[in-house]
């Protein structure tokens, strides 16, 4: 598992290299409950994915804007469903389901994601993720590694995915929630 971690640590860097030293501001909208070890775990977590890339993040939630900020660079990601790891969500079906989106405008990449909670929190079923507190951080962990996915699409404006790391066309379970030691 370690070497998909780090080749997952080296796409990324790379896959960022388009904004390099950027500023971009993550502007998180949630439209159900969530859980604040989760986020804040989420935000851990995808700073250190992007520690080398030269872009630097600042998080804003939607609640929080006035009709005066001003952002030279932001993304919109609006999380759908239970952000948090309690309760157990129902099992995925047996077909592929994505566990987030990059909007697409008339064939652009445009800076607009959606995380899909109760997918995430579904797919780790299967990994035996724990509930409480530590299900929380491995959930964070998970919401982390998906959103750098998307940020590779964004930031890149590419749809292509990548042979090995977070960029590949799908993550497993413990892709998601696996240590990068």
């Amino acid at each position: 598992m370690r070497p998909v971690i780090c080749a997952l640590l080296a796409v990324v860097a790379s896959a960022c290299s388009a904004f390099a030293t950027a500023r971009v501001t993550l502007i998180l909208q949630f439209d159900a409950a969530h859980s604040e070890q989760s986020v804040s775990e989420m935000k851990t977590e995808l700073q250190s994915l992007m520690r080398n890339s030269g872009v630097e993040l600042s998080w804003r939630r939607i609640d929080e804007l006035s009709s005066s900020d001003s952002f030279p660079s932001l993304v919109v990601v609006t999380f759908h469903g239970s952000c948090e790891m309690k309760p157990l969500a129902p099992p995925l079906p047996g077909e592929p389901v994505a566990l987030a989106s990059t909007h697409v405008s008339d064939g652009h990449i445009i800076p607009f994601a959606d995380v899909e909670c109760d997918r995430i929190r579904s797919s780790l079923r299967s990994a035996h993720a724990e509930s409480g507190s530590a299900g929380d951080l491995l959930f964070g962990r998970a919401m982390g590694r998906v959103l750098a996915h998307e940020l590779h699409h964004i930031i890149d404006r590419t749809r292509a995915h990548t042979a090995h790391g977070i960029t590949r066309k799908s993550l497993s379970p413990r892709d998601l929630i696996a240590d990068r030691t």
